[in-house]
């Protein structure tokens, strides 16, 4: 299911959040983002919480940064194979 929250983002910066932050996210959601920034430019990401759920081999809860264009990808406690970073 849908598991993202609270979302503003403006052309300059914007605040996520999974669903029922700072509670717990319902279990089996996911969320997605997909960020953009103007040519020429980069991203500055800046995290203030994240509390992922320890589990074997990162099966529960993970974050993953990816550039589809590159195909790079930088993960916490992601899936076996995304690990990276």
């Amino acid at each position: 299911g849908n598991g993202c929250g609270h979302t503003l983002l403006t052309p300059h910066s914007g605040t996520l959040s999974s669903k029922n932050y700072p509670g717990t996210y319902p279990n089996h959601t996911v969320c997605c983002w997909q960020l953009q920034a103007p040519p020429g430019t980069s991203l500055l990401l800046a995290f203030g919480d994240v509390d992922l759920e320890s589990s074997e081999h990162c099966a529960h809860s993970f974050l993953l940064l990816a550039d589809p264009q590159t195909g790079t990808a930088y993960g916490k406690g992601g899936p076996r194979g995304t690990e990276a970073g």
